[in-house]
Parts: structure tokens; C-alpha cells; sequence
């Protein structure tokens, strides 16, 4: 059967990017990238809102009730009942035009993201942790062109992440006593699909989600690399997918209208908009900063 995403919030975000489900609160939040803004979602009502930010915010984590987020060349914490944003940690030592792009939540509760070249021209995104702490360290990993996927394995000890500018997705095996990674490999390709690897969810059987920029689609690739399924989208430019939903089969994914042409986006309309899908795989509980598990 093929799946068949629906579009739940039209907002036309040049750049959507970073889906977070809250549990506690039944809203799916992400950001657009281009344009400094907070979205929310609420699925009982449809209803959506927007928060301006001050920085270009690329990937959200849940806090003690509000969000860490990494946008720009920063780190900081904004909580959406006050619209009060706190700079935490500036990272130090990027090329001027670097910017950060994707993360994620370790096993151990840290907060890992990369940098990238914002105009895509030269290798030069690197990898950082961010621990419960509030120190914020490089890690030691090759430079690729556009940073993205910060997902890990159900057990911890797998981290993914791709090499977009190279259509590779990537696996290392990941120490969660340590947070070592060690067996560099290249997990799956996208070459066949015409896309490139952008963002990714692990549901529970372990299984990764990834979007596909260009090529209209969410690829589920098991543990072994082998695809299963693939979810065909009315926008071309999916960036970034997560669950939610009181049973977390909910498959909430974000697009982006950037670079598109007029009539590019008279042809796809929703590009930039939030779309959900219903899957027969729940995906898992997103971890929160600080909180090992």
C-alpha cells in the first residue's frame, strides 16, 4: 500500500527543518531556517502559530519545557510561553559563512549538531557535542558539505548522519559508556533515488527515515541498509521527519521552497508546508537535553 502524506499546516517556509513532537503538550514544533521562525501545530485543532526568533534557529531540542536550539554560530534556550530567548555557548573557531544545521539528542542526554557551509560551495561542516554540562566540544570527524541526520540506534550504539553533498548516508558504531565513534562506513546510498540525504527519525524497530531533498520522497532503509519503503511526497523538497501522536505513528515531515523557481512552485504548491502520514511502525519517544536514556 502506498503511503500517501497529507499537507496538515500550509505555511510556505522557505526552509522548514527540525520536527519535535511534544508529548506533554500534543504539539508538533519545528523551524524555518531562512526566516527566524518558531512553528507550532496543534493536531487536535489544526491550528498553527508562529514565534519570531532572533537567530536562524536549524534544530530544536526539548528543556525542562522549553528549547534548546542551535541556529547560526550558537547555542541557546527559548521559551515560547515568554518569547524569551538565552544565548548559552557561541561556537567558537568556524569559517565566517558556517552556519549550524542539524542535531539531535545523544543516549547520554548531550545535545550533538553540525555546521555547514551556508552557500553549499566548499566541505566544511563539522560535528560538535553540547553536554548537560554546557561544554561544547568537536568532535573528530571528517568535514562534508552539508551536515545532516544526528540519529542513533534504539540500543545507542549506532550514530547515523549524512554526507548529503555526496548522496551518502552514513554509520558509526557508538560507545554509549564513552560516546566513542569508531567504523566510519557508508550505511546506504541515495544515488539511485536522484535525491540527496537530509534529515532522518529511528523508529522502533530500528529502522531509519530519511528525507530525500529533490527527489520527492522518505526512504525507510532497515538496519542492515537494505529499503523497505518509500513514502512519495507532493513537495520535492522534504528536509526532516519525526513521530508524534499519542501512539507515535503519527509521521510528521518538513519541506522547504528554497531555490525553487515560479514555475517550480506553481507546479508544487506546498512546497515549504508540514505534512503528517499514518504508519503501521511507531516511532520512538524523543529524548530530551540533560536526561540520559
Amino acid at each position: 500500500m502506498m503511503l500517501a502524506p497529507e499537507c496538515v499546516a500550509p505555511t510556505g517556509c522557505v526552509l522548514g527543518k527540525g520536527p519535535l513532537w511534544s508529548e506533554s503538550e500534543g504539539f508538533l514544533w519545528w523551524v524555518d531556517i531562512r526566516r527566524a521562525k518558531l512553528h507550532r501545530y496543534n493536531p487536535r485543532t489544526g491550528n498553527t502559530r508562529r514565534y519570531d526568533l532572533p537567530l536562524r534557529a536549524s534544530t530544536i531540542a526539548l528543556h525542562e519545557g522549553r528549547f534548546l536550539m542551535a541556529g547560526d554560530r550558537e547555542i541557546g534556550i527559548y521559551d515560547p510561553s515568554t518569547e524569551v530567548y538565552e544565548q548559552v555557548a557561541v561556537i567558537e573557531g568556524e569559517p565566517e559563512g558556517n552556519r549550524a544545521n542539524d542535531g539531535g539528542i545523544a543516549p547520554d542526554g548531550s545535545f550533538w549538531f553540525g555546521t555547514m557551509d551556508d552557500s553549499e560551495k566548499e566541505a566544511r561542516g563539522n560535528y560538535f557535542r553540547f553536554g548537560p554540562d554546557k561544554s561544547l566540544t568537536q568532535l573528530r570527524l571528517p568535514s562534508v558539505m552539508a551536515t545532516n541526520t544526528m540519529q542513533f540506534s534504539p540500543d545507542g550504539r549506532t550514530f547515523y548522519t549524512c554526507d548529503s553533498a555526496e548522496q551518502e548516508i552514513l554509520a558509526y558504531d557508538h560507545d554509549p559508556e564513552s560516546g566513542a565513534l569508531t567504523g566510519r562506513r557508508v550505511f546506504a546510498s541515495t544515488y539511485e533515488f536522484g535525491g540527496y540525504p537530509d534529515g532522518s527519525a529511528v523508529d522502533s524497530e530500528g529502522c531509519l527515515w530519511t528525507c530525500l531533498w529533490d527527489a520527492s520522497r522518505i526512504v525507510r532503509h532497515t538496519p542492515e541498509g537494505e529499503v523497505d519503503e518509500v513514502i512519495i511526497l507532493a513537495a520535492p523538497r522534504p528536509t526532516s521527519v519525526t513521530f508524534g501522536g499519542p501512539d507515535l505513528r503519527t509521521m510528521f515531515i518538513t519541506t522547504a521552497r528554497a531555490g525553487m523557481t515560479f514555475p517550480q512552485l506553481d507546479a508544487r504548491p506546498l512546497s515549504g508546508s508540514l505534512f503528517a502520514v499514518r504508519v503501521d511502525v511507531p516511532g520512538l519517544p524523543p529524548r530530551e537535553f540533560g536526561k540520559p536514556g
